[in-house]
């Protein structure tokens, strides 16, 4: 059977289904750039094969960089490589949180369709979730989302946020999940917002369970593992949250875009 809406994509440069078409690595590395030696930013690989780093940092030529990339139709990470020379300025991607300029840089490593993913300068993240990752040694958890313009990429040390970088798709794309919506609100309740998140890697989960694979015997022991982390007790959950916050306007519109008893028709 085929794995049906696993990871968001689309075609860059086209306004086609998002679920289809261009795909999208999302997740952003690293604590705060001013308080810490540590950079992130998009990495974005280009129909012409070429693959650059969009960031605020200053990076040195000798500087490890970590990239996510596409593997046997799931989200590996992480790669690495260096930059391939100078700085170029500007461009689809902006910082924020801090207005600082953003610089490109290209990348020596190549991939094999267009994508927009993530690096980060150095070697220390680790999965979490589908579209986010945790450098557990900086209490940083990083997480990302699809607005109706483009790309947004959200990070958090201890809890509060440090980064917030936004690249132009350069078209209308359909948002995928609420997470933008919940990220820039600054009134979601901590459980409300942590259900979200892990609502939405659920429901990038849905779709039909793939055969075990010979060549890639992990990837059917991942998918049910991912199903099981994020998906299972979400139909309890999303009532008991729906009764604690009844008449709370901002909450229950949040939640009511959400569909009640899933787990009845997944398989775990």
């Amino acid at each position: 059977m085929e794995l049906k809406n696993l990871f968001p994509t689309l075609h860059i440069g086209q306004p086609m289904d998002i679920k289809h078409t261009l795909f999208i690595i999302l997740t952003i590395f690293s604590g705060s750039v001013f308080a810490q030696d540590t950079g992130f930013g998009f990495v974005k690989n280009n129909p012409d094969g070429k693959t650059y780093l969009y960031t605020t940092q200053n990076i040195s030529s000798n500087e490890v960089i970590s990239v996510q990339f596409p593997q046997d139709g799931i989200v590996a990470c992480c790669k690495l490589t260096k930059t391939t020379g100078g700085k170029q300025q500007q461009g689809d991607a902006m910082d924020l949180l801090n207005e600082s300029d953003m610089h490109i840089y290209g990348l020596d490593i190549q991939y094999t369709a267009p994508f927009i993913g993530i690096a980060v300068v150095g070697k220390n993240a680790t999965e979490n979730g589908v579209s986010a990752v945790e450098i557990k040694d900086q209490a940083t958890t990083i997480s990302t989302c699809l607005s109706q313009e483009g790309v947004h990429l959200f990070s958090r040390k201890n809890g509060s946020l440090n980064g917030h970088l936004y690249m132009n798709l350069g078209y209308d794309a359909e948002p995928t999940s609420h997470s933008c919506e919940t990220e820039n609100a600054e009134s979601v309740p901590t459980d409300v917002s942590g259900y979200i998140k892990n609502r939405d890697n659920c429901d990038s989960l849905r779709g039909d369970i793939p055969e075990r694979d010979p060549a890639a015997p992990k990837n059917l022991d991942r998918v049910i593992s991912d199903i099981n982390e994020y998906c299972k007790g979400t139909d309890q959950q999303l009532k008991q949250l729906k009764e604690k916050y009844s008449g709370n306007e901002s909450v229950e519109k949040l939640l009511s875009t959400y569909e009640e008893n899933i787990e009845a028709d997944m398989s775990f």
